[in-house]
């Protein structure tokens, strides 16, 4: 049957909150203060999901969607919802999950006001593509692979590099990986079912007048490794391993993770999930030594080669792959601090770990406020106080987010066995 609703507040995945008769619903396409049309099934479950049918009162917070595409490819959930609407959302939702989950109540920390990105639109520097119909590249969306001429969030060079891709066949290539340097240089990853096929590899190198280099499979064609300067350092990245996709959040985000360890950030320093180096590199310039700890192989390769650049920086760096609980568990210490920045599944584990070496400042990056929330609760239960909390949007009109969390040993507290 179709309702009326009335829109709440957005929650953690993009959609709506309304209420009808009693029961939660969660609707897509739908923005703060919105009166929409939707069919509803109703029944005894708790809650349902719908999609917005018409908006019936467009509230204060509700914009036009530019995006041609929006409501078939899925991936911008928030185009419609004025970004000053957006950020108060993910400000809220830090709280919510915190509060909820974590059991910190509102006042217990200092939540820092939401840090905006620069860029509204426009502000990915890397994607990856999926093969749909009729050999097109586009996006997974509720209904299958939606074909992408043009997506707004890409950066000029991405989406250059995406037109010069348009017309090559990849033969038997089932995913599309592409990375962009701020100077416009270009770099693939190319996956394909099985074993790269001879006239996969043939493509794959004539597209080397196009890009710096290939990745295919385990083969590595040209040089795909990207480098992006900043003050002290040059940056590297490469089209198969992990990088922050909004290139100018990446200087808020260094900035927020290093003033989350205090004046530990000049001491002895272990890093979890290090990746390439983007908050490892900064840490250099200030930390007495830094441990870093990382699972792939690659990103540590691209590391210790950005840091053998710096001046002195090689010298006080370590460092380890392995997962990270493992690794921790076998470090000498003590440390003076810990900052890591785990997938979205989180770092119990390693959390688990961190608390039981009694390391008195951890900061915390993730960018998943609810796995952020379950793991500091085993921080709280270990001896720490959860000192601030700091959301930063490197992902505009997305439900995705980044938070750094800050956590002090509470003074007196025995090493955590949580």
């Amino acid at each position: 049957m179709k309702a009326q609703l009335r829109i709440e507040s957005l929650v953690h995945g993009g959609e709506g909150l309304a209420r009808h008769q009693g029961r939660v619903v969660f609707v897509r396409g739908a923005a703060p203060g919105d009166l929409v049309e939707a069919e509803v099934q109703g029944g005894e479950a708790r809650f349902e999901r719908t999609r917005a049918l018409r908006v019936l009162e467009p509230g204060a917070a509700h914009v036009q969607a530019p995006c041609p595409i929006v409501d078939r490819c899925g991936g911008c959930p928030l185009q419609h919802v004025d970004y000053g609407a957006q950020l108060a959302a993910k400000t809220a939702l830090t709280a919510d999950a915190l509060d909820r989950i974590g059991g910190f109540a509102p006042g217990s920390y200092q939540l820092l006001p939401v840090s905006p990105s620069p860029k509204q639109f426009r502000y990915r520097r890397r994607a990856r593509l999926h093969r749909g119909p009729r050999g097109t590249w586009g996006f997974k969306g509720d209904e299958g692979v939606v074909p992408v001429e043009e997506c707004l969030l890409f950066e000029g060079p991405l989406q250059a590099l995406a037109d010069a891709l348009r017309g090559p066949e990849l033969p038997g290539a089932v995913d599309l990986g592409l990375d962009t340097s701020a100077s416009g240089a270009g770099a693939l990853d190319l996956k394909a079912n099985g074993p790269p096929s001879p006239a996969l590899r043939k493509r794959a190198r004539a597209l080397l007048g196009t890009v710096k280099g290939v990745t295919l499979g385990s083969e590595t064609l040209g040089d795909p490794v990207l480098i992006d300067a900043h003050p002290g350092f040059r940056l590297r990245s490469r089209p198969d391993v992990f990088s922050q996709a909004n290139r100018s959040m990446v200087p808020a985000l260094q900035e927020a993770a290093i003033a989350a360890l205090g004046d530990a950030a000049s001491g002895r320093v272990v890093e979890l999930f290090c990746g390439s180096g983007t908050l490892t590199l900064p840490l250099l310039l200030r930390a007495r030594s830094v441990v870093g700890v990382e699972s792939a192989g690659p990103s540590l390769q691209l590391l210790r080669r950005s840091a053998d650049e710096m001046a002195g920086a090689a010298a006080k760096l370590r460092l380890v792959a392995g997962d990270a609980a493992e690794v921790l568990s076998g470090l000498p210490g003590p440390f003076d601090a810990a900052l890591l920045d785990p997938p979205r599944t989180g770092a119990a584990g390693a959390v688990r770990a961190l608390a039981k070496q009694g390391i008195p400042r951890i900061g915390y990056v993730s960018c998943d406020a609810p796995t952020l929330a379950r793991d500091a609760k085993l921080l709280r239960e270990a001896g720490y106080q959860l000192v601030s909390a700091h959301p930063l949007d490197l992902f505009p009109q997305t439900a995705h987010f980044e938070v750094v969390a800050s956590f002090a040993r509470v003074s007196g507290a025995k090493p955590g066995t949580s």
